[in-house]
Order: structure tokens, then C-alpha cells, then sequence
């Protein structure tokens, strides 16, 4: 696997010098300086909230520095918007997949929005041009996508990488992609990398927010450390994630990340049992089990079928095949309700379109799934909810303007601490999570990790990602899943990354005695 160059040669692309933003009394970025040179893929990470968000919104023009400056190839740069930033020659892509798609349309026309934006006098937009047009930038991509299917037809996966090929064709002076593998497969997160690699090679200045460490160590020539909104450490390749993760967090949170909860042995009741289940019709049916205090992982390549399982324990659709049981119980559940009512909950993979309400408070987001334990008389109860709210917030550590502020006010680290949080509010007896820790930092995911270990109790937990490291962190056994049926189960302490990967691209094992 190609590594990063020896070192970039070229003149720097993009200085930033002194920035700083404040939002009244929060200071978000703290005089930060540094250059991004022609050929380099730059690295930037930080923990949630450490600013790395708030500079590339400074970078893509969508807000402005309260004190420093911006120069492109040594001109100043007086960004007034987005638009300013484009034009200048700095793409973006953004975490949130979906406000780089336009919904109603085809793939075609997403992929070939620019020329539609930029129609004028004498400029007709057909429909064979548009697919001629849209069919060389995917080319040029490695992206085999249906041009005709409508965009929101197709999963995230698919769409980040339209997007990201749509970024590549403007062929940018300054490229910034932030977190953009969160949902990518590790084949599809190899040919982004790749076509990073081949940009930078071609001169184009690469930017890359990422908290994947070992995508930080394999692409980037340099990489930046934000804290609290200050540059603390920059490190050139070859970098040594431990050092990295160091300076992200400090020591002392440093030493807590990297501890491993997991892999014990769980002794309590069988909490939950499945028994010739299918991940989708013609799959091969398995079988599994949970018992309370256990957290069970579930590991596989994007669409191998995780997302499918846990929809159908929680009702999101119906189950396929086989027979569910619930401490012993018959369980299958018609719908989510359903499912919450019998103590079976789910945190969804993704979180700004499928777990949060825009506008809405934190505390609205904690007591959401709980209304009638916070009611009287068919009125919320708002010292109820008030206390809950303080509950979660005290116990994952959650940072931000406190519990009345918007969730989008908390970075998506303290956004998804508050969407796991809530449901520990209530009696959960089944506690399912998908992806919980995508986009988020290897602090906030061993807040996350903590709790679930500490409140597990009467609990069986079912964690599912396409990041093995992910589920070793944490959990008790393994099942991984490739192509909709199980290719095998360890228990984590005997597991490997490696051994996952192999399971995960389709080398069977025998299943071991739950």
C-alpha cells in the first residue's frame, strides 16, 4: 500500500497567518499559522471541538476570521462566501454527505451541477449531453454509478463518492475533504485514497481532516494538531499515531483512549437470542446471542449486511426469516414503537438525518424517546426533563452551551454522545449501534465506550461498524458478516485487525461455542 511522498517540494499553495474567530466570549481558533504547499496532502485532526470545523469554514469562505489572513498562491484572499472560495480555486467537500446532493434529481445531473450552474445565453442542456458529461467525470473518478437512478436512491456510500468526483473534475488549487471516508468500504477508501495521491502528485494542494489515524499515517506528508483552537504540534511523515494522539488530547485523556474495555468474558443471563435470521432474502441464515452486560460486535465491509440485521431487531423492516427471543420471550417487532416498548433501542447510523430533530434542543433530544415518563396530564414536564438532560450531559462529558442550546450548536462528537445518552435514560434491555463512532474522535469514543462498559449492567448491546479496530476497542465477541451471511465469531480478546479484515473480505472460520 503507497505511502505518502518523501516530502512536498512545491511553494506553499495556502498560508493562513494569526487566524483567529471568536463567537462573543468563545474564542473558536486562536492565532493559527500555517502553509499548505503544491504536492502535499496536508493533514489536520483535533478531538470534537477542538476547531478544526470553524477552520475550514474560514478556508471555504463560509465564515470570516475575526482577526489574520488568508493568501492563495500569495495573493490575499476577502472571502465573502462559498462562492469567493470557489472561484479562487478551494473545494470543499463536506462530513454531511447529503449537502453535496440535490435530492429529486438524477446522478447524472449531480454529478454535472457546475455546468447547469453556470448555463448561459446560447447554453443547452440536454439530456445526452448531461450524460455524456457525467459519464467522463465518474470515468475519471473510477466510479461505477447508475447515471439515470435518482440520487436518493442510491446509498451514502455511493453518494459521498459522487460528490467527491464532482470535486476532483474542477481540478481545485486547494482541495479540503473532511472526513471523507466516514462511510466509504475499505476498497472504496482505497480508491479515494489513490485519487488523493494522484491529485497531489499532479501539484494540487490537499487538505484532510480525518480522524482515521491510520489513513492520517499512510497519505499525509504533514500533519497539524488542533487543541482548544490552537495549533500544538506538527509532525511530518513518517508520523507515529501514539504521538499523534497524544498532542490531540493531552496525556492524561491520551492514556484513557487508548485502554481497551473490552474482551472479557460475559457470565449474565442470555438477554437476547436470534435463531435462523437472514440479513436479506437468499442470504444464509446464522445465529446469535447476547447476554446482559455483554457488548457484541459486528464487523463487515460497507453492505455486507449490518445495517440490515440490526433494522430488522429494531422493526425498521420486517425480519426476513427466523425467530427472535427476548429473555427467553417470542419477540418480533412490527415497527419501532413496538421495539421501544418491549426495551429494544437503536442509534442509527446516520445521525443528522435519521436521530436528530434540526433546531431542537439537547434536551429535547434526551427525553424525545421518553416523553411519557416526563409528562403529567398530557403536559412535558420541563424540571423533568431539565434533570435528565443534566443526567447525560454529567455522564458522558458532554461539552457545549448546556442543555436549552441547539444540538447543532455541539460538535458531532457531543452530538452523538447525546444520541447514545438518551436511551440510557430509560429501561433498555436490547441497546442496538450503528456506527456510533463515525466522525467522532478517539476521545469522545472512549466516553462513549466507557459508559456503555459502566451502565451495560441488565443490558446486552450489539455494536455494529466496517471499522474492525472499532469493535476490538470495545467489545466482548466479534461476528463478522460478508456478504449478508456470517463468515465467522471470535471472541475480541483473542482477535486481531488483521484477522477481522481476512473474515471481513470473505475467508471463512469455523464458528466458535457461545
Amino acid at each position: 500500500m503507497a505511502g505518502p511522498a518523501a516530502g512536498p517540494a512545491g511553494p506553499p499553495v495556502v498560508a493562513v497567518s494569526g487566524v483567529s474567530k471568536r463567537y462573543g466570549a468563545t474564542v473558536a481558533l486562536r492565532d493559527v499559522t500555517l502553509e499548505i504547499r503544491a504536492g502535499e496532502v496536508f493533514g489536520l485532526v483535533g478531538a470534537n471541538g477542538a476547531g478544526k470545523s470553524t477552520l475550514i469554514k474560514v478556508l471555504s469562505g463560509v465564515t470570516r476570521p475575526t482577526t489574520g489572513e488568508l493568501r492563495l498562491r500569495g495573493r490575499r484572499l476577502d472571502l465573502a462566501g462559498p462562492l469567493d472560495a470557489r472561484n479562487a480555486g478551494i473545494e470543499t467537500v463536506h462530513q454531511n454527505i447529503d449537502d453535496g446532493v440535490v435530492f429529486g434529481v438524477s446522478v447524472a445531473e449531480n454529478l454535472t451541477l457546475d455546468a447547469l450552474a453556470r448555463r448561459g445565453p446560447g447554453r443547452f442542456v440536454t439530456r445526452a449531453r448531461t450524460r455524456a458529461a457525467a459519464r467522463a467525470i465518474a470515468a475519471a473518478a473510477g466510479l461505477d454509478v447508475p447515471l439515470d437512478a435518482p440520487v436518493e436512491t442510491l446509498p451514502a456510500s455511493l453518494r459521498q463518492r459522487i460528490v467527491l468526483a464532482r470535486a476532483l473534475a474542477r481540478r481545485p488549487e486547494l482541495l479540503i475533504l473532511d472526513e471523507p471516508t466516514s462511510t466509504l468500504s475499505a476498497a472504496e477508501t482505497e480508491t479515494l485514497l489513490a485519487a488523493v495521491r494522484r491529485m497531489a502528485a499532479d501539484g494540487i494542494a490537499v487538505l484532510y481532516v480525518s480522524h482515521r489515524m491510520s489513513e492520517i499515517r499512510e497519505l499525509c506528508d504533514r500533519v497539524a494538531v488542533l487543541r482548544d483552537g490552537v495549533i500544538r504540534e506538527t509532525f511530518t511523515a513518517p508520523v507515529d499515531p501514539a504521538r499523534v494522539v497524544a498532542a490531540m488530547l493531552g496525556d492524561d485523556l491520551a492514556a484513557r483512549a487508548a485502554a481497551v474495555p473490552g474482551g472479557g468474558a460475559a457470565t449474565g443471563p442470555v438477554r437476547f437470542a436470534a435463531e435462523g435470521v437472514r440479513t436479506r432474502p437468499g442470504a444464509e441464515p446464522f445465529g446469535l446471542t447476547v447476554r446482559a452486560g455483554e457488548i457484541l460486535g459486528v464487523t463487515g465491509l460497507v453492505g455486507a449486511g449490518k445495517t440490515e440485521l440490526l433494522e430488522q431487531l429494531y422493526g425498521v423492516r420486517p425480519l426476513v426469516s427466523g425467530r427472535l427471543l427476548l429473555d427467553g420471550e417470542p419477540y418480533r417487532p412490527r415497527d419501532p414503537r413496538h421495539a421501544i416498548s418491549a426495551g429494544v433501542a437503536l442509534v442509527a447510523e446516520e445521525r443528522a438525518a435519521q436521530a436528530m430533530v434540526p433546531t431542537w434542543s439537547v434536551r429535547a433530544h434526551v427525553t424525545l424517546p421518553h416523553l411519557a415518563a416526563h409528562s403529567r396530564l398530557g403536559l412535558l414536564r420541563r424540571r423533568s426533563e431539565a434533570r435528565a438532560a443534566a443526567r447525560v450531559i454529567g455522564l458522558f462529558g458532554v461539552r457545549g452551551p448546556g442543555p436549552d442550546a441547539p444540538i447543532e450548536a455541539l460538535s458531532g462528537g457531543n452530538q452523538q454522545k447525546v444520541v447514545v445518552g438518551r436511551w440510557l435514560e430509560g429501561e433498555v434491555r436490547l441497546l442496538l449501534l450503528d456506527e456510533p463512532f463515525r466522525g467522532v474522535d478517539v476521545g469522545a469514543r472512549a466516553d462513549i465506550g466507557r459508559v456503555l462498559r459502566e451502565r451495560a449492567g441488565r443490558t446486552a448491546v450489539i455494536v455494529a461498524s466496517s471499522d474492525p479496530q472499532e469493535v476490538l476497542d470495545l467489545a466482548d465477541r466479534v461476528l463478522v458478516l460478508h456478504d449478508g451471511a456470517l463468515a465467522g465469531e471470535l471472541r475480541a480478546a483473542e482477535a486481531t485487525a488483521e484477522r477481522l479484515a481476512a473474515l471481513m473480505a470473505g475467508r471463512r472460520e469455523p464458528v466458535e461455542a457461545r
